[in-house]
């Protein structure tokens, strides 16, 4: 299995790696080889060694000059920056770590998967070849992953604690944490307050001496965020385009309206959940990021990669995994296609309404989705028994 992901990981990168070391004049749309790492060496100072939050200014931050990502991934960025000098080493040198977490996500799915089959979903589906090394979500993704594997092992402390610290490199692995909370919490009730603790302390831990040494840098990124309008793949952004935006012109009553949606739309999911006789951690989990994705102003393509773990512990239907894929793809593409349309003003308004079709034909089967995550059994091993001798991990 682990050869298999290697397998997905190198197609992901052969792909991207035609954007290296060549002009983009169209090439990174046409060859669908575009990705945030290239173009944000230089747009985010990186090349001149500025450190991620640290090297903050006001002057960075009016000029949007800073990372606009959390702690972990800017940390990241910044440590491999300083041993880099071009876009292509900087790309290299990353794409390294993201396959070191794409890797261990495989290892980590391959041990719990009742059906191994169902790896390959995440090890060599098409959203890893798209996005795998199009942004950084494959390290929280990576940590997430691992979570998942140390709560199955019901090492629930350190769940807590590597949800923490994926969450501090990408929000979402925190939408995890009441799912698995709630299945702890039904075996035990002292344990989803440890692992709520283990989860502060991992969160903490790459956010403090950011917050101690420069504040102002740290906030930066929520601040970009949450001015930041809607992308082209939402609903949101589809919406304003039929009503020029007369509506919800601020960013501020998109974030309002999102985020009460998903916040009221997981919490009933969790109820739901709560009502059975036996939760389903893994189930819950999926639902409430599909929920988010629903929801969420901001839908970048990268952010397909967070459900490929549970289309390999779920019983999800074949046939919907293979619908989400296609129109996940269908997306992508035709976004490609509209920004070269862009570039040669040829064909704009249709190949928006093209993506148009594909943005909210994606909404459906995301929809679908999450109605299937009602009914869906886990497909999820027993953990095997440990020896006597062996130590017994930090557990709640």
């Amino acid at each position: 299995m682990v050869a298999l992901a290697a397998v997905g990981l190198a197609a992901g990168y052969s792909l991207k790696a035609q954007c290296l070391n060549r002009v983009w004049d169209g090439i990174q749309f046409r060859r669908s080889c575009y990705n945030d790492v290239q173009p944000l060496y230089f747009d985010r100072g990186l090349n001149q060694k500025r450190f991620p939050y640290l090297d903050s200014t006001a002057q960075t931050r009016v000029a949007k000059r800073d990372v606009e990502y959390p702690a972990g991934t800017g940390l990241y960025m910044g440590v491999v920056s300083q041993a880099t000098s071009t876009p292509t080493s900087f790309f290299n040198a990353n794409a390294i770590g993201l396959a070191l977490m794409g890797l261990a996500g495989a290892l980590a799915l391959a041990a719990m998967a009742l059906d191994p089959r169902r790896v390959l979903l995440y090890a060599v589906g098409p959203a890893m070849v798209l996005y795998a090394f199009h942004n950084w979500d494959l390290l929280a993704v990576g940590f997430a992953t691992l979570a998942l594997y140390a709560y199955w092992r019901g090492a629930n402390v350190w769940a807590g604690l590597l949800l923490g610290i994926g969450a501090a490199t990408k929000l979402y692995p925190a939408f995890l944490l009441p799912a698995l909370a709630l299945g702890a919490w039904q075996r035990d009730r002292k344990v989803p307050w440890r692992m709520g603790a283990a989860f502060v302390g991992g969160v903490a831990t790459l956010n403090v001496p950011i917050m101690l040494a420069n504040f102002a840098g740290w906030k930066y990124p929520w601040d970009f965020q949450s001015a930041r309008p809607a992308n082209f793949e939402t609903s949101w952004f589809m919406i304003y385009r039929h009503t020029a935006g007369k509506w919800f012109f601020h960013a501020s009553t998109v974030n309002l309206i999102s985020g009460g949606v998903f916040v009221c739309g997981s919490a009933l999911l969790i109820v739901l959940e709560a009502v059975r006789e036996r939760a389903r951690p893994y189930a819950l989990s999926f639902a409430i990021l599909v929920m988010f994705l629903l929801t969420a102003k901001v839908f970048s393509p990268q952010y397909a990669l967070w459900l490929l773990p549970f289309f390999a512990l779920l019983r999800m239907p074949w046939w919907s995994y293979v619908a989400f894929a296609i129109t996940d793809a269908a997306v992508w593409f035709s976004v490609s296609a509209y920004f070269i349309a862009l570039q040669g003003q040829h064909h704009v308004a249709g190949t928006l309404d093209l993506l148009e079709v594909a943005v909210w034909t994606r909404y459906l089967v995301l929809l679908v989705l999450l109605l299937l995550s009602f009914w869906v059994e886990e497909l999820v091993l027993e953990p095997e028994p440990r020896a006597a001798h062996e130590p017994v991990p930090l557990t709640a």
